[in-house]
C-alpha cells in the first residue's frame, strides 16, 4: 500500500512541476531540449492553448447571451447557452461554488516560515493533484480557487496563489464526495503522514456539509499568452 501511495506521490510531484513551470516561462528562448524537457513543454503549450480556446467560448457565449436577453428571446436555445456558459464559468473559476467536503488545515507551532517548504516539497501542488485523482470537484487554497490558470509559485518569503499573496496557516478547501474523499486523504495518507511525521506540521483535517469555494475576483486576461510553436 506504502509503494502504491509512493507512487502516487511521485506522480503528483511530477505533475505539480509541470504546473509550476507553466507560470514561470514562456520558453521563448531556444534552447537544446532533451526529450522529457520537449514533452513537458508541450503539455504546458497544449494547457495554454486549451485555456485560450476556452475564454473565447466563453467570451462567445456571453455576447450571444446578451444580445438573446436584450431582444426578450426565450426559448430552447436560450436556456441551453445559460447553461454552456455557466459551465465555462466553473471551468474557468467565474462562478462560487458550493458543496460537501473536507478542509485541510497546514501550520506549524515552530517561528518557522513554511513558504519554503511548501515550494521546495512541492506539498501544496501535491495535495491539489491528490484530491483531484480523489475526486475533488473544486479547491482553493486560503480562498483562492484552484483552476486551469492557477499558479502557486513563491514569490519572495510568501506563496502567490493567483497572484495574490497567501500565508500560513495554509487551508485547503476541497468539495466532494466526503466519504470518497476521506478514504484517501487521511492520516495515513503518505504526503499527510510525512507532513506531520516528517516535518512536524500541525495538519488538520476535518468534514463539512457545505463549503463555499469563492470566484476569482477578476477574470485573468490571457492576450499577451505565448506559444511556442516550434516545440
Amino acid at each position: 500500500m506504502k509503494n502504491k501511495y509512493m507512487s502516487i506521490i511521485v506522480l503528483s510531484i511530477l505533475t505539480g512541476v509541470l504546473i509550476g513551470i507553466q507560470f514561470k516561462s514562456d520558453y521563448q528562448e531556444k534552447l537544446q531540449l532533451s526529450f522529457v524537457d520537449r514533452q513537458f513543454i508541450g503539455e504546458i503549450n497544449a494547457v495554454k492553448r486549451e485555456n485560450m480556446e476556452l475564454t473565447k467560448k466563453l467570451n462567445t457565449l456571453n455576447q450571444n447571451l446578451k444580445f438573446l436577453e436584450k431582444n426578450k428571446i426565450s426559448d430552447e436555445s436560450n436556456q441551453k447557452l445559460k447553461e454552456q456558459v455557466e459551465s465555462l464559468k466553473t471551468i474557468l473559476g467565474y462562478k462560487d461554488l458550493k458543496g460537501p467536503g473536507l478542509i485541510i488545515r497546514i501550520d506549524t507551532k515552530e517561528d518557522l516560515n513554511l513558504a519554503f517548504m511548501m515550494e521546495e516539497r512541492k506539498i501544496l501542488i501535491s495535495l491539489i493533484n491528490e484530491a483531484r485523482i480523489y475526486g475533488a470537484e473544486a479547491i482553493s487554497i486560503n480562498n483562492q480557487i484552484i483552476t486551469q490558470y492557477t499558479e502557486v509559485t513563491l514569490a519572495g518569503n510568501h506563496i502567490n496563489i493567483n497572484s495574490v499573496a497567501v500565508d500560513q496557516p495554509y487551508e485547503i478547501k476541497i468539495i466532494g464526495n466526503i466519504d470518497r474523499l476521506r478514504s484517501y486523504i487521511n492520516e495515513n495518507n503518505v504526503l499527510i503522514d510525512t507532513m506531520i511525521n516528517m516535518y512536524g506540521l500541525n495538519v488538520n483535517i476535518t468534514e463539512h456539509r457545505e463549503i463555499i469555494i469563492n470566484r476569482l475576483e477578476k477574470e485573468k486576461k490571457i492576450r499577451h499568452m505565448h506559444i511556442d510553436e516550434d516545440v
